[in-house]
């Protein structure tokens, strides 16, 4: 049985979006509840796969805090 998880976001940032065969995959994660990351952190090894998958976590007020979002070029997957 799968698991479902709180509502979050997903960005795609970095190479991924400028590049066809990106060397990695960098993702940001925007979540409320820290559960979250903490469960899908549980639900795969993220290190071994191919390309690398990089995930950064943050939550709403850190994406503002930082203007990550625009800083990046971040585009929402999810």
């Amino acid at each position: 049985m799968a698991r479902s998880l709180p509502p979050l976001q997903l960005w795609l940032f970095g190479s991924a979006l400028r590049c066809e065969h990106p060397a990695d995959l960098d993702v940001l994660l925007v979540y409320e509840d820290h559960s979250t990351v903490m469960a899908l952190r549980r639900m795969n090894r993220w290190e071994d796969m191919c390309p690398p998958f990089h995930l950064i976590a943050m939550t709403p007020r850190e994406v503002d805090e930082y203007d990550f979002i625009k800083h990046t070029g971040a585009v929402r997957l999810m």
